[in-house]
């Protein structure tokens, strides 16, 4: 009979900050961690999650089911350092436990971020996210309007929101009021809120924050790639305010003008994930200087067509796909011939086989 495994989450450890070590493993241990929460957090919604969690591994053990019972909680910190923890642990249940599927029990989508995380151990055999509805009075109301308040204002992933955002639009309301130009503090306002909005709904500064953890280079060089996009896009604009004239060849003048700050920015990002790899040893570093290299020699391969084209369109079509033909071919046959090198020079075990 195969085991299966309940598994309640709680990836920001609310376990944790009652007194519970987590993982929770069993039916003893599991109900000694519901009868903790139900007089350090009676009234929260993770109280009632263990409780299901609980009901549906006591029900399927009544069923004479081969069932377990895990609560396993991630940490206080960032998002991936939580999902990181949680992973650790959910390891650590696997190898006592031993289970062949599990079910999930959740009541955040903060703690959905662990369902792909259990997935890449287990299969899961279903999944149950807990609502729970309360119908409360005025009083009630204010004390949780309270404690959502405190929330807010003491974990990091909602604070950047609810006192990042206003704090910005505070100091612009105050420095525009000063220099007497607080008819330009509306439009900025709505451009920080539509950013900040932005940025929290794709889930960017989540991205960011990954990126700084798993390489602090990465950020830099993303920063400095996203400064030169802004400053071609700038300079593009200059360039088309002062054009005279309107046709295919002024928009090549303006496409040509910012060109140097995109191939900048590749570059910039190419060398940084470069030097990640040399930092780890990693012999697939000439991927990135490859790369490098192919966008250097046909950015100046356009540049040499774009003015030809300015000085005699009638001969540019021939040369264009003679001179882009013959750059193709030699830069994948030298991609090619490095990907031989590697393979049976940085890896003999493929070479042999």
């Amino acid at each position: 009979m195969e085991k299966i495994l309940i598994i309640y989450i709680d990836i920001d450890d609310d376990l944790g900050r009652i007194g519970i070590k987590t993982p929770v493993i069993g039916g003893c241990e599991a109900y000694k961690a519901i009868k903790i929460a139900e007089e350090k957090i009676p009234t929260d919604s993770d109280l009632n999650t263990m409780i299901v969690a609980y009901n549906i591994f006591k029900k399927m053990h009544d069923n004479g089911q081969d069932v377990e019972i895990a609560f396993i909680s991630g940490s206080e910190g960032s998002s991936l350092e939580s999902q990181l923890e949680f992973s650790r642990k959910l390891d650590e249940v696997i190898k006592k436990v031993n289970p062949s599927r599990a079910i999930v029990v959740y009541d955040s989508p903060e703690d959905a971020k662990a369902i792909p995380i259990i997935q890449s151990r287990l299969p899961i055999a279903g999944i149950e996210r807990v609502l729970v509805e309360q119908y409360r009075g005025v009083e009630e109301t204010y004390v949780l309007l309270g404690r959502y308040i405190k929330k807010a204002l003491s974990e990091p992933r909602f604070s950047r929101i609810f006192l990042g955002v206003p704090g910005i639009i505070l100091f612009i309301l105050g420095l525009f009021s000063l220099l007497n130009l607080t008819a330009y503090a509306g439009p900025i306002i709505m451009m920080v809120v539509a950013t900040a909005l932005i940025i929290r709904g794709l889930g960017i500064d989540d991205l960011i924050e990954n990126w700084w953890e798993n390489s602090t280079i990465m950020v830099i060089v993303s920063i400095i790639a996203l400064i030169a996009v802004i400053a071609g896009i700038i300079n593009g604009y200059f360039v088309f305010i002062g054009l005279k004239s309107y046709d295919a060849v002024t928009e090549l003048q303006v496409l040509l003008s910012i060109s140097p700050y995109i191939v900048f920015a590749s570059v910039v990002l190419f060398g940084g994930k470069a030097v990640n790899r040399i930092i780890a040893k990693d012999v697939k570093v000439w991927h990135d200087i490859f790369r490098i290299f192919s966008t250097v020699i046909i950015y100046y391969i356009i540049v040499i067509v774009a003015r030809n084209l300015e000085e005699n369109p009638a001969e540019v079509g021939l040369q264009t796909i003679y001179s882009l033909s013959i750059t193709t071919l030699v830069l994948i046959s030298i991609y090619i011939l490095m990907n031989i090198i590697e393979k049976y020079k940085f890896n003999p075990t493929s070479a042999t086989s």
